[in-house]
């Protein structure tokens, strides 16, 4: 089964849940190996979001190397929320897995390099 603690820790370490209104680490559950619930409490209210697919394609999108829309168009995976969430949850696995790059400039260097 697929462990997301060390996912979990990484995007609550993150400094960009609290743009998206997140002021509590979420949190990851596997019900079995291929589908993943994330509860999490944006401002007051408590929010689900559910992920359905292959554990594989499912490590890309938590490490944020395949965006979220991509596996969904491709039905790799299933999502089950809405479009704020989705594309919030998107933005929050992309950030999360290249915070400390993007906040050491890295990333920016990089680009220009290209």
């Amino acid at each position: 089964m697929l462990d997301v603690h060390f996912f979990e820790e990484q995007i609550a370490k993150s400094p960009y849940l609290l743009l998206y209104n997140i002021p509590v680490k979420p949190n990851f559950e596997m019900y079995n190996d291929t589908t993943l619930k994330i509860g999490y409490k944006e401002g007051n209210s408590n929010r689900i979001v559910i992920f359905k697919g292959n554990p594989n394609y499912l490590i890309l999108m938590l490490e944020g190397k395949m965006k979220l829309t991509t596996l969904l168009r491709q039905e790799m995976v299933e999502f089950q929320g809405t479009l704020r969430q989705r594309l919030k949850w998107e933005a929050i696995f992309y950030l999360s897995s290249h915070w400390e790059q993007i906040s050491s400039g890295l990333m920016f260097k990089n680009a220009k390099k290209v």
